[in-house]
């Protein structure tokens, strides 16, 4: 075990939230068609607010903030809250939907040092056709440009769909040659989430059994051509079922306090709190902690060393965090054949 994983393995202990994912806003300029955010009346919590909860964050020992929406650039406050935290010394990311980034804005992103991801889900056509909003691709192109000409590190990233596989891998060329800008490619895996009021629209979306054959077919060559070699991953019956409330939080732009963006409690509002203690004694975050692979429903599944399932989207998805999840039992069984097929060719 290394020395970074090890670290890692004490803050889990320690339930020490490392890394927070402080979503400002839910209001957004596009109308993405797989958008997990669900309409509501709720009001946001404002600078001060947020000032606090940053401060409360620093102290229970977070290291890690990334500001996501929504699209944070509607705050007309983002600045200030972003330079507040950069003066709390966090190591700054932000998700941008790119499409409000000028030249005087993307100076003032510059200044906070940060690391910057951007969505591009496709070229022109396609990407306006899931953002639901004309004239987006161009903006979004150029914020990228205008950024990684400034220095600014950007990753590019995009959800893989129905509507994109088939650009996905010369968008990853235009990315890198063109954009001279890092590809991150499907920064959030292939389970795309049901809303997170459980409407399940989105997963309307999901690749074709066809489609996603010819992606993992597609992943499994250029990681053989990178010298890389896709294996069956180890797992162990006493595992955790992920990361979230171990070492990472959410909060929302209310002022709740939750482990990750698809798992949702009650009870968990900031304001009323000390951020670490409900952090470390919330009962639904205990519970989430005690959960292992072993409690699983599909625990003894010949697959689960090829599974990729997210607790969260089981949660929305099925209804429980322990749920056995259809889409990743059949994203399993495809890895599993393309690798065999790989290993005998």
């Amino acid at each position: 075990m290394d020395s970074y994983t090890k670290f890692f393995k004490k803050l889990a202990i320690k339930n020490i939230p490392l890394h927070c994912l402080f979503e400002l806003t839910y209001r957004c300029n596009l109308r993405c068609i797989h958008c997990y955010i669900a309409k509501n009346t709720k009001k946001e919590i404002n600078k001060e607010e947020i000032f606090k909860i940053l401060k409360q964050l620093e102290k229970a020992g977070c290291l890690y903030l990334t500001f996501s929406g929504g699209e944070i650039l509607i705050r007309k406050d983002f600045f200030e809250i972003a330079k507040y935290s950069r003066d709390l010394n966090f190591a700054l990311r932000l998700f941008t939907n790119g499409t409000l980034i000028d030249e005087k804005t993307a100076d003032k992103i510059k200044d906070l040092k940060p690391i910057v991801e951007i969505s591009l889900y496709g070229f022109k056509n396609t990407h306006e056709r899931i953002t639901q909003t004309k004239g987006s691709f161009s903006r979004t192109v150029n914020a990228i440009k205008l950024l990684t000409q400034k220095q600014v590190k950007v990753y590019v990233k995009a959800i893989l769909m129905k509507q994109n596989t088939e650009e996905f891998w010369e968008l990853n060329e235009f990315v890198r040659k063109d954009l001279k800008a890092n590809w991150r490619g499907i920064g959030g895996g292939l389970l795309i989430s049901p809303c997170d009021d459980g409407n399940k629209k989105p997963l309307n979306y999901r690749l074709t059994a066809q489609q996603l054959k010819k992606y993992i077919q597609e992943e499994f060559r250029h990681l053989k051509i990178l010298g890389k070699d896709y294996k069956p991953q180890k797992v162990k019956q006493n595992s955790t079922l992920c990361g979230a409330g171990f070492v990472n939080c959410n909060i929302t732009p209310y002022g709740e306090i939750n482990p990750c963006v698809q798992i949702r409690f009650k009870n968990n509002k900031i304001k009323n709190n000390n951020l670490f203690t409900l952090f470390k004694n919330h009962p639904q975050f205990q519970y989430l902690r005690s959960l292992r692979i072993k409690d699983l429903e599909c625990k003894n599944c010949k697959l689960l060393s090829w599974c990729v399932r997210c607790p969260g989207i089981s949660l929305l998805e099925r209804g429980s965090l322990l749920a056995k999840l259809p889409e990743a039992c059949r994203q399993a069984e495809i890895r599993q054949e393309i690798y065999k097929n790989f290993k005998e060719n």
